[in-house]
């Protein structure tokens, strides 16, 4: 009996506890949802003495049913994300087979998609020429021009002593029949016989003395002193701020040593088939200050002598830009105050500068020395629309491209510079997917045999390939959020 009211009297205990706690925690639900309510009415009851009630029901959207954490909420993130891990996983197995001595970066609207050896310091051949490009029209500016100028002292249908043929650096002065005898012909050429049609325009019918090649706005160095003897005269060369047909004359089967006398050379030909006669030999040097001008002729703006030096890969362009550089920022028209310049932009523009050593503007020498950071730096800060990238080649179609991915997804879209020497290929540009997404990419080849088709083609065409995957389409149902 003992026993069993004290069970009864626990038990009441128990269930009197459970009711007072089950009481307390409604009451604290209560009171929790009861707050916020109170505090929204205050703040209605403040600004308005009423409250509407909302009627029409139809006017509120559907409530979605995509779950808060799911990436359907994001879609075109997810979708840059996949295209982006699918040109990575396709470049993995290409990085997997390039010789030790190379790289390969690709980097998409900024961002690293994949790195190989990035830093690596490489030979990139005439990839330089997108260091010149650059600095070249943020130095001189894209509207430039190069003026070539004729002074003499002119009347009664002669030229009183010398004829005066003054250069200012222009690297695309040629005749008319010389851009059919290049293997890439010159795009936008300053035709040296604009004038020879002036003198004749202005009646004169003879030079009472020489044509006088004047080419002392830029240093006499004529080479680079690092160049090889299959480099000089062949590639590039000999320099001077006067040069015509790349110095090459019609009437010598071989260079002449100084482009300047070279250029009063074929001048004077020129004037000569014209009906305009020359007494003197042609010869170098500087008129008098007080010697009046007879007629000038402007070169294409810079914009197009990029667009020149990049498609073609001209080697003397890139060369002689870089005295310019040299000239307008430091005052001296030389190479070393050109590359000076160019590795102040450098710095200047935040590029990488580990494994950078830089001896010439065109590529040529072998001194000179780049990553596959510092190009894809380079081309993402200039952007797609930029002029610097749309100077490069055309896959498929222009320049040092025009036989490369013809039969590739990257034909007419990807643009590139292209860089051989012996033991050296290079590829860099800009694989555009729209005007606002777009990849850009490096990949350096050093080594035995690179140069030969069946070693780097296959490279070239996988890269094309991995990177073209990056404007492929997904499944948008999987992404897009859902419906009811």
């Amino acid at each position: 009996m003992r026993k069993s009211k004290l069970v009864r009297r626990f038990n009441n205990f128990a269930s009197r506890t459970q009711t007072n706690r089950m009481v307390g925690i409604l009451l604290s639900i209560t009171l929790a949802g009861t707050a916020p309510m109170l505090l929204m009415v205050q703040y209605a009851t403040q600004a308005s003495n009423k409250i509407n009630a909302l009627k029409d029901f139809a006017d509120l959207d559907t409530p979605p049913i995509t779950p808060i954490f799911s990436a359907r909420r994001v879609p075109q993130t997810l979708i840059d994300l996949t295209l982006k891990v699918r040109v990575a996983g396709k470049l993995k197995p290409l990085a997997a087979t390039l010789p030790p001595e190379s790289c390969l970066e690709v980097k998409t609207d900024g961002e690293l998609v994949f790195q190989f050896q990035s830093s690596m310091s490489l030979i990139p051949g005439s990839n330089m020429k997108l260091l010149t490009a650059a600095t070249a029209l943020e130095v001189l500016g894209s509207d430039k021009t190069f003026s070539t100028k004729l002074f003499g002292d002119a009347a009664n249908s002669k030229v009183n002593g010398d004829l005066w043929l003054v250069g200012s650096g222009d690297p695309l002065l040629s005749t008319r029949e010389y851009p059919i005898t290049e293997k890439y012909p010159t795009m936008h050429p300053t035709y040296i016989e604009g004038l020879v049609d002036a003198l004749v325009a202005s009646g004169i019918k003879s030079i009472d003395g020489a044509v006088i090649g004047d080419e002392s706005l830029f240093d006499r160095e004529r080479y680079s002193p690092t160049w090889g003897d299959g480099i000089r005269g062949t590639e590039a060369g000999p320099l001077g701020a006067l040069m015509i047909n790349d110095a090459n004359a019609f009437e010598s089967p071989v260079k002449f040593v100084n482009p300047a006398l070279s250029a009063a050379t074929e001048f004077t030909r020129l004037l000569k088939t014209a009906g305009i006669a020359v007494r003197d030999t042609p010869d170098i040097g500087s008129p008098k200050p007080e010697t009046p001008l007879i007629a000038s002729i402007e070169s294409a703006p810079l914009r197009d002598v990029v667009n020149e030096m990049l498609t073609n890969s001209d080697n003397n362009t890139a060369e002689l830009l870089l005295k310019e550089i040299g000239r307008v920022s430091h005052g001296a028209a030389t190479r070393i105050d050109g590359l000076q310049v160019i590795a102040e932009k450098i710095v200047e523009w935040g590029l990488p500068t580990e494994g950078i050593a830089l001896a010439d503007g065109s590529g040529l020498d072998r001194a000179t020395k780049l990553t596959c950071g510092l190009i894809t730096s380079l081309l993402q800060r200039a952007g797609q629309q930029s002029e610097l990238v749309n100077g490069m080649a055309i896959a498929g179609s222009t320049g040092t491209l025009r036989e490369s991915f013809v039969f590739s997804p990257a034909a007419n879209i990807l643009r590139g510079k292209t860089g051989t020497l012996t033991g050296v290929k290079t590829l860099s540009g800009v694989y555009p997917f729209t005007n606002e997404h777009a990849s850009v990419f490096s990949l350096l080849l050093n080594g035995v045999g690179v140069s030969t088709t069946e070693i780097y083609l296959p490279f070239w065409n996988s890269l094309a390939e991995a990177l073209s995957s990056g404007a492929d389409t997904i499944e948008i149902t999987r992404v897009v959020p859902l419906n009811r």
